[in-house]
């Protein structure tokens, strides 16, 4: 079947990109410019977080000795993908993620906080509950991704979702963009910085329809 579409869900980094509380912001810093008469060459330094923007966590992020993103197989970064829309807000709970179609090998997108208005609190995002990335677990699929900073709520500071998931190899994709996503099955190719030793890298995020 030829391809349809392809739809960017990544966020762009840039100085309004936003940062989990007490990350490294996003900053670009230029070197050098082209000058008025055309001569010489743009070049840009770049800091951040490895979690900045859209954004890969690897197991290495909660698990030690847990694999970090240069040690995933490339075949892990293209998916079939089903898009979730969970619109009424609140914690995600395993009975929501029931009976949608998730597959073994799938990566589950999760369209969670498509209403938040976008100045509220990050503390205010949708986030999946432990029973259901214990759910997410059962079913072996490949990665899941949810449309705010982090996967999980602000209330425990152990991280027991993040912990959950990663121990179990289930990869982990934040901050993506899905508001002009529609529910349904896509292909998601997701290519994270080739960072060896990191615990997590920003990542491109693409998603693939067919007709």
């Amino acid at each position: 079947m030829a391809v349809s579409r392809i739809i960017d869900i990544s966020t762009p980094l840039d100085e309004h990109t936003p940062a989990y509380e007490g990350d490294p912001v996003f900053e670009r810093t230029v070197v050098a410019s082209i000058n008025e008469d055309g001569e010489g060459y743009n070049l840009s330094t770049l800091s951040m977080s490895a979690h900045s923007g859209t954004h890969v966590d690897a197991p290495a992020h909660f698990v030690a000795r847990g694999k970090t993103i240069d040690q995933i197989q490339p075949r892990r970064w293209v998916s079939p993908a089903i898009v979730i829309d969970l619109p009424d807000g609140g914690p995600i709970a395993a009975e929501q993620l029931e009976r949608q179609g998730i597959r073994t090998g799938d990566t589950v997108l999760l369209r969670a906080n498509n209403s938040r208005r976008e100045d509220a609190p990050p503390e205010s995002a949708s986030a999946l509950t432990l029973e259901a990335a214990s759910y997410l677990v059962s079913r072996k699929i490949n990665m899941v991704g949810i449309d705010t900073l982090s996967i999980e709520s602000y209330d425990d500071p152990s991280f027991p979702v993040h912990r959950r998931l990663l121990r179990n190899n289930v990869l982990i994709i934040e901050n993506l963009r899905l508001e002009k996503v529609a529910p349904g099955r896509y292909t998601l190719i997701v290519a994270p910085l080739l960072i060896t030793g990191g615990d997590g890298a920003p990542a491109r995020a693409l998603l693939v329809s067919r007709g």
